[in-house]
């Protein structure tokens, strides 16, 4: 009976599915199957210099950033359909595992948010997820916390439409230091939703670097598909 009635006030609501469009209030159980994590390591190409010395750290993605879950994403982040981040609090807590060593503490650093994006929005929703995905983690015993230990230190460009190179240049000196007091005795991960060409959680490592917290990964939801070069 309730499996008639949840879908049934689905539609009372007008509720639709964010990776299909059919009465759901999030997700339908198809596109919920489609976009079940699969984490695996997601290295940029071309990668970035300030992930691969002095040590690398490696970017896991729960999935790609394509079909189901690039539309479940979007409606997320340009739709404001805040709902979700209970659906993807899931696929960036598997990602985070993959860097977690037993029984050592973690601290999961959002990439910040542009104070344009945070105008549009209404909010932080990488730092919204960030915590989400600590309560996850929490509840299978992972010690993990989150701090907003990077903040913007100016405006950048809209990256839409820009080449690797030039979204480096872009988001070189992009962010600051804001406070590192939660760091300390944790290994670091840097969090973000969507990895692309990797110059934005790039300049997060190299600015964490620089301050002496070397971050051991970076986890991500999804990641953008490598198309491959055919050589003929």
């Amino acid at each position: 009976m309730r499996e008639l009635l949840i879908p049934a006030a689905d539609l009372l609501l007008g509720a639709q599915c964010a990776g299909c469009g059919r009465p759901a209030l999030t997700l339908c159980r198809t596109c919920g199957v489609a976009i079940r994590p699969a984490p695996d390591v997601a290295w940029p190409q071309p990668c970035p210099p300030a992930l691969r010395r002095p040590t690398r750290v490696p970017p896991v993605a729960a999935g790609a950033n394509a079909d189901v879950l690039r539309r479940v994403l979007v409606a997320w982040k340009e739709s404001g359909n805040t709902r979700l981040t209970s659906v993807l609090d899931h696929l960036l807590a598997a990602s985070v595992v993959e860097h977690v060593q037993p029984r050592w503490p973690i601290v999961l650093v959002p990439v910040p948010t542009s104070r344009r994006s945070r105008r549009e929005r209404g909010c932080d929703l990488v730092d919204e997820l960030s915590r989400s995905t600590v309560r996850l983690l929490r509840r299978v015993g992972i010690d993990a916390r989150v701090c907003q230990a990077l903040t913007p230190a100016r405006e950048t460009a809209d990256q839409v439409g820009l080449d690797a190179a030039a979204r480096a240049r872009n988001l070189r000196g992009a962010f600051r230091l804001r406070t590192d007091r939660s760091l300390a005795g944790r290994d670091v991960i840097v969090v973000d939703d969507i990895l692309t060409t990797g110059a934005t959680v790039s300049e997060a490592v190299r600015v964490l670097t620089a301050a002496g917290h070397r971050p051991v990964g970076i986890a991500v939801v999804a990641a953008t598909p490598r198309i491959p070069e055919h050589r003929g």
